[in-house]
């Protein structure tokens, strides 16, 4: 058997791949801008941008897990690396839609092997001591990524670069390549991989109901519209009147960046306020980002102070909120062996609504308004409050044996 990497590479892994999938997740909000009136691109066909790479990573989730249990985690995350910067490098370099959307399609397939095998790699490679902390270094690295894309978009707008804000990718992709060229492969986890018949073990009586909440819980993150807000960034603050390369870019960026702090906070504060307290919470300053966003769009006057008010409203509380607790009722809820297979039924509708907003999201935006826009989004995030209010249990200070027997017996915690 393999050694286990060294919690320094480990971290290292954490962090580029982290950075590397924050980075192309948000370096089209700052290239299409430039490449979309070069291209003569339809409200629909710049959708497209968004949401190829999103049903490629809907593929990549579904086919990863027989991927890594032929290949190892090691393995299948460097060839997914190198997969990502050959395509990173070439889709820029045709100024063709069909081109840069098929091979974001590619690329988005890797991401989506690698968004399911990151963070099961560097939580077995990871030294008990450190595992946590490795952990939220992966999210925080994500963001982190985002954060990037948007000051590259911003140092680049000048000279309208927009190939180049896209082919960062590929060395980002190239030192995730050389840092895991090294690396040992987790041999005893991968041979740890649920076996046929999960997926009706998942929906089967016993595990039914936190299957159920989870899938909600997955769906519900991302119909709540932070992806099309974090994609569309720049379109949300032109129609909110902000105008010029710092009001665009950067903007979108130290909103992430306070998105960033809140879900540190959020890390830091969940087990003193427990998890529904920060769940609902944070669900709430929500709502009320998007009722900011609602008033923006309709005032006449200052609808630019309110409108950035709203996006770092609805952006703190969302990574204070759904954003944190997400993957933390996901792992409680069921056993080491179907940990894995859980994540993937949270993925799935994630992706899926992810996928649907992306497409059109910005088609609502010009059609509709602003205004009804975020009306609709609003009432999402006040009929999600509702939801997690009734539905979403308090694991705070439970034992994962207790957790488990919660959603076995019907939702009832066992009497002491």
């Amino acid at each position: 058997m393999s050694s286990p990497p060294s919690a320094g590479r480990t971290a290292a892994i954490a962090v580029a791949t982290g950075l590397n999938y924050g980075y192309f997740g948000a370096a089209m909000a700052g290239a299409q801008l430039f490449l979309s009136p070069q291209l003569g691109l339809s409200v629909g066909e710049q959708g497209t941008l968004f949401a190829v790479p999103v049903l490629g990573m809907l593929f990549g989730v579904l086919v990863a897990n027989r991927v890594v249990t032929r290949a190892g985690r090691r393995a299948t995350l460097l060839a997914m690396s190198l997969v990502i910067a050959g395509l990173g490098a070439v889709s820029p370099l045709v100024a063709n839609l069909w081109w840069i959307d098929g091979t974001r399609l590619l690329i988005g397939v890797a991401v989506g092997v690698m968004t399911v095998v990151v963070p099961v790699y560097v939580a077995e490679a990871a030294p008990p001591a450190v595992r946590g902390r490795l952990a939220v270094l992966y999210q925080v690295a994500t963001v982190g990524g985002v954060v990037g894309a948007f000051v590259v978009a911003y140092a680049l707008s000048p000279a309208g670069l927009w190939r180049v804000m896209l082919a960062v990718t590929a060395p980002a992709a190239a030192v995730c390549a050389a840092l895991l060229l090294r690396a040992p492969d987790t041999v005893a986890g991968a041979r740890r991989e649920p076996g046929p018949g999960v997926l009706a073990e998942l929906f089967g009586p016993r595990y039914r109901p936190v299957t159920t909440f989870v899938v909600i819980l997955g769906a519900l993150v991302q119909l709540t519209g932070v992806s099309a807000v974090g994609n569309f960034a720049p379109r949300i603050f032109e129609g909110m009147g902000f105008r010029g390369s710092f009001a665009l870019l950067i903007l979108p960026a130290i909103v992430q960046v306070c998105g960033l702090l809140a879900a540190l906070a959020s890390a830091s504060a969940v087990d003193r306020l427990g998890r529904r307290a920060t769940l609902l919470g944070g669900t709430a300053v929500m709502a009320a980002g998007h009722a900011l966003l609602v008033a923006a769009f309709a005032a006449e006057r200052g609808g630019t102070a309110l409108g950035l008010a709203g996006l770092l409203a609805f952006t703190v509380g969302f990574n204070a909120g759904l954003g944190s607790l997400l993957w933390i009722y996901a792992s409680e809820g069921y056993t080491d062996r179907l940990r894995g297979a859980g994540a993937t039924a949270l993925l799935l509708p994630n992706l899926a609504a992810n996928f649907v907003l992306a497409q059109f999201f910005l088609g609502a935006l010009s059609t509709l308004g602003g205004a009804r826009t975020f009306a609709a989004l609003l009432a999402v995030s006040a009929g999600s409050w509702f939801y997690l209010f009734r539905r979403a249990p308090e694991t705070r200070g439970r034992t994962l044996d207790e957790i488990h027997e919660y959603w076995q017996n019907g939702r009832s915690w066992a009497k002491p």
